[in-house]
């Protein structure tokens, strides 16, 4: 807005919707509609100016001919779709653990999921994912100490495989219209895993069979963590996540290194019409 815009909402000369402020140096034209508010400035080339009555009549009509169009416009929000699809490319990774009688545990990582998401609101939106991932483990010969004259030799060999749905909650504290912007988000991912698993333990030339099976599992874990979202339309979105917090409910140990757990992942989503 011009400098003289401001002296005149100073000396209460714009104090309505449509209000003109004229000086014998410059005209100022002040308006305000749904679409927000506009001050113009001119300043005088010429000494003659027009009568009072008609830049009257002209800031009415101009006034009146914007607030027709907002009208007859929708709103910016109004053509915004609530849902929205997705995909995530992460690093996390799912626990099948089975029973406590296996030889080794493992995991999976399904590095490709994909979302479907609704918008609770301009701040906070919810989603349901789905991931497959599959992993094996073992696969030869150790041994295993018992005593000084009782040492075991063990292959071990177990192949898994798990179907993750994990649901998200993101929410942002701050400005929602910006093209930029930060989210935090908590999930909770129970997954569907099956394992097929067998062991066989060799002392002094005789094989015995352990286990040779195969199980379904259930497991559930929660994460939260930071979002950084990047609106690049009104129809995409790229993100990047960062998982910060790892929650294991049916399996729990002290973690290995500090990045135990932690995880980054992008992704991309599109809103539906």
């Amino acid at each position: 807005m011009p400098f003289p815009c401001y002296k005149a909402l100073e000396k209460g000369f714009l104090y309505n919707k449509a209000a003109t402020y004229i000086s014998s140096r410059f005209t100022i034209l002040f308006y305000e509609n749904s679409f927000g508010s506009a001050c113009f400035f001119k300043a005088h080339l010429l000494k003659a100016q027009l009568p009072m009555k008609t830049l009257i009549f002209l800031s009415l009509s101009l006034f009146l001919s914007l607030s027709a169009t907002a009208q007859s416009s929708p709103a910016p929000d109004s053509t915004e779709s609530k849902y929205f699809v997705g995909l995530n490319l992460s690093s996390n990774s799912y626990p099948v653990m089975g029973e406590r009688k296996y030889k080794t545990f493992g995991s999976v990582i399904p590095i490709a999921n994909l979302y479907y998401g609704y918008r609770l609101s301009k701040r906070a939106t919810v989603q349901v994912g789905i991931g497959y991932g599959a992993n094996a483990s073992g696969g030869g010969w150790y041994s295993e100490y018992v005593s000084a004259d009782s040492i075991y030799e063990v292959y071990d060999y177990k192949r898994i495989r798990g179907i993750a749905l994990p649901i998200t909650f993101k929410f942002t504290p701050f400005n929602p219209h910006k093209r930029l912007q930060l989210y935090a988000h908590a999930s909770l991912s129970p997954i569907f895993g099956h394992i097929k698993a067998n062991a066989i333990m060799k002392y002094e030339g005789a094989e015995t069979v352990l286990y040779d099976e195969q199980s379904l599992t259930f497991d559930l874990i929660a994460t939260s963590g930071l979002t950084l979202n990047y609106r690049v339309s009104k129809r995409l979105d790229l993100y990047a996540d960062a998982t910060l917090l790892y929650k294991n409910f049916y399996f729990s140990r002290p973690a290995w290194n500090y990045y135990e757990g932690k995880s980054a992942g992008i992704g991309i989503n599109y809103n539906l019409k």
